[in-house]
């Protein structure tokens, strides 16, 4: 208690020198700009010592959220840290008391130890479920997660169930990001949802769309069906895919997208996805009959573009891990998009 009175004492004094030295600059910059303007000097001085203050307390609360942000983002860091400090205090402690070998075998070889320690028995594996994509485990732990074990359930999942968890989270995080870009952009909400259409099937979604080149929607909008999309999900081998088109539709740059049944494919722990996309606009100022051609152009032209990358077979650039997260991060992917454009 008594050390405890001694620290806000001492905590006490340096607000009471920051605050004095605040006050003396804002009366010298008060007095200096005050003089010849409409403002009086007084005036002036308490806008300056409140504009000083309000700065150094907002960077007093960035340092207070980044050092918050640090300890929850990389625990084993400021754990290495704590321990740096720790001994090293300790370690000029001891020698008031003792010699320098003895405050060294005491202080800083138990440090060296716990940092060995720290090595080897800690490690980190991905975890797309948090914030930082990865997790603190033990070493048998980490060798499990090598094996292929989820290690929230303690199971290695069957990659049939695997690949599911990958699509159905990779849909929900999308939909999270239409929403995100929606709001940083437009600063409206997003209407964005994963539909069917009773008439449209993997074999006539071609010619169906073709045709309603001609019309002023692709598709009916008002005949689309909510869906849970779980039920039309296949996985075989390395690719999952839908039984029925599905149809995501949003308000963002591209308002229509169908997954069909190549939708997803699997490599190791990354994997790409499969879309095809278009921006269902007619412009009825202009002539009818060019529009038409247009909008078949841009359909036909979308349609080689989808197809010709299921055959190329791109980068897997996502990564997912053994309990089927993915690292898609609707913030960061809306934030980077937003800004590039």
């Amino acid at each position: 208690m008594k050390k405890t009175l001694e620290i806000l004492k001492i905590l006490f004094i340096i607000f009471i020198i920051i605050e004095l030295h605040i006050a003396v600059v804002s009366v010298l910059v008060g007095v200096i700009s005050g003089i010849g303007s409409e403002f009086n000097i007084f005036g002036a001085i308490l806008f300056c010592f409140f504009v000083a203050n309000g700065f150094i307390c907002e960077i007093l609360s960035q340092i207070i959220v980044l050092f918050y942000k640090g300890l929850i983002l990389y625990p084993l860091t400021y754990f290495k840290v704590f321990i740096i400090i720790f001994f090293t205090i300790l370690f000029f402690k001891l020698r008031k008391k003792f010699n320098n070998k003895i405050a060294f075998k005491y202080s800083i070889i138990p440090m060296i130890i716990m940092f060995i320690l720290d090595i080897y028995f800690l490690r980190v594996v991905p975890d797309y479920s948090s914030k930082t994509h990865e997790k603190t485990v033990t070493l048998i732990g980490y060798k499990k997660y090598q094996q292929g074990y989820c290690l929230e359930e303690d199971r290695i999942l069957p990659k049939d169930e695997l690949y599911k968890r990958v699509v159905i989270d990779h849909f929900i995080k999308q939909q999270e990001y239409k929403k995100i870009y929606m709001k940083i952009h437009y600063n409206e909400t997003c209407e964005c949802g994963y539909y069917i259409h009773k008439d449209i099937n993997l074999d006539n979604y071609k010619d169906y769309l073709r045709k309603n080149a001609y019309s002023k929607e692709y598709v009916n909008y008002k005949e689309l069906e909510p869906v849970d999309y779980t039920k039309y999900l296949v996985v075989k081998n390395n690719i999952a895919g839908f039984t029925k088109p599905i149809i995501l539709v949003s308000d963002s740059l591209i308002p229509i997208a169908f997954y069909t049944d190549i939708a997803f494919e699997f490599k190791d722990n990354t994997y790409r996805t499969y879309s095809f996309y278009f921006l269902d606009k007619f412009d009825e100022h202009e002539d009818k009959e060019k529009e038409y051609k247009r909008r078949l152009e841009e359909f036909d032209y979308r349609l080689l573009l989808y197809e010709a990358d299921i055959k190329e077979k791109s980068s897997y650039r996502r990564k997912f891990d053994n309990c089927g997260y993915s690292n898609f991060d609707p913030e960061k992917e809306a934030i980077e998009f937003y800004n590039s454009i």
